[in-house]
Parts: C-alpha cells; structure tokens; sequence
C-alpha cells in the first residue's frame, strides 16, 4: 500500500527557513533564544517613504552584531514595509491573516540567494570554514555538498565546483583589489589567515552551492 515509499510533497522552505538555513551551514546563525525583535540588513530607506512623522518607525536603523544572525522568527517587522529578502520568498506582508502562504518560483529569488548581502556574507562565511577544515580540492568540494545538500556531489557536479573554482582563482589573483572587495561584504570579518583570492574564489563556489535549488527545497 505504498507506505514504506510514501514521503511528504516536495515544496521550497518558508522564507524564514531559507535564510536561517544560510546562516546556520555558514556557522554564523546565534544560538540565542528570546529577547526582543532585531534589525538586520535590509536595503537603506526601505521605511522612510510610508514612515509617519514622529513614529519610532519612521526611520530603520540597522543592528549590529549578534542581532544581525539571530533567527528570522525575531526580525523585527513593519506591516506596511517588510523585510524585501522575505517577501521574495513569499512571505506574508502580516496586514492580513494568511490561512497558507503561496509558494513561488522567480528569477528574484536566486538573485536574492547570489547578490542579498546575509546570504553572501553567510556564503563567505561557509567557505571560510571549508578551507579550514579541508586540504584538498575534493575535500573541500565535499564538505560544501555534504554541509549543504546533505550528501555526496557526483562526478559531474564536483567537476563543475572545480572548473568554477579555478576560474575564479585566476581572476582574483590577477585582480587582488577586487578579491578583498568580494570578501568584504557584511559585518563579520573574513580570516587574515586566508590568502583573499582563495577565500574570494571559495566563496564564489559556496555561493553557487546554496543556491541550489535543492538546498532551498524539502524533498
């Protein structure tokens, strides 16, 4: 009767999930558990222009630290202006009830994945901890799989990661400016230890990694 097969529908994670599954492969998503709502990366203005004069809302201002990683269910948001890199993931605006969330599937959710500043910050993060933990190209390949995915790449696959990482090498050593501009984005501090081509090039592929698609699916 097809009960030893049978297995949930196959659907993209909440955009909550999506980005605490980010920070967490990245190591950076806090621990912390209460406490009150936190303001972390969204684009500048983004509540002056429905902001009313004299609201503590009128104005959005950044936090730092910890609060920039803790998990999404303590964002704090604003009904008439949420959080851009949620409401690209389908998440409701909350000036309504929502008996079930649509479930989307855009152009602007990988270009949120690839150029969103949490998740390139968190993909930088996750390379940082593959060439710690890892010597070889191939094992460093597989970490990335194994953290995000949850398995082994296949051949083909970890060919891709290879060609993709050895291009982007080539670029940044020629251009050692532009990989410490590529390491430099969010608030966490990148290594020193780390030669910035390489980490630049890692992140690169860990980037292309968690934006597969399924990383960001229940299947």
């Amino acid at each position: 009767e097809n009960r030893l097969l049978a297995h949930g529908a196959r659907f993209r994670l909440d955009a909550e999930v999506v980005r605490d599954s980010a920070l967490f492969v990245s190591g950076l998503l806090s621990p912390k558990i209460g406490g009150k709502g936190v303001k972390p990366y969204q684009p500048e203005n983004i509540w002056e222009p429905v902001g009313f004069g004299g609201s503590n809302t009128r104005n959005y201002i950044q936090d730092h630290g910890e609060s920039l990683y803790r998990r999404s269910l303590y964002t704090f948001w604003k009904r008439t202006a949420p959080p851009p890199n949620m409401t690209s993931f389908d998440a409701p605006n909350r000036e309504s009830y929502c008996l079930r969330r649509e479930r989307s599937n855009t152009p602007l959710q990988a270009l949120t994945l690839m150029n969103d500043v949490q998740f390139f910050e968190a993909s930088r993060n996750f390379a940082q901890r593959v060439l710690q933990s890892a010597i070889s190209t191939d094992g460093r390949i597989t970490a990335l799989f194994r953290s995000a995915t949850g398995r082994f790449p296949n051949a083909q696959e970890a060919e891709i990661v290879r060609q993709s990482v050895e291009k982007h090498l080539a670029a940044y050593a020629a251009k050692p400016e532009e990989a410490k501009k590529a390491i430099s984005y969010g608030e966490s501090k990148p290594d020193e230890k780390l030669n910035p081509a390489e980490l630049a090039a890692w992140t690169m592929a860990a980037n292309l990694v968690m934006n597969l698609d399924e990383v960001v699916t229940k299947g």
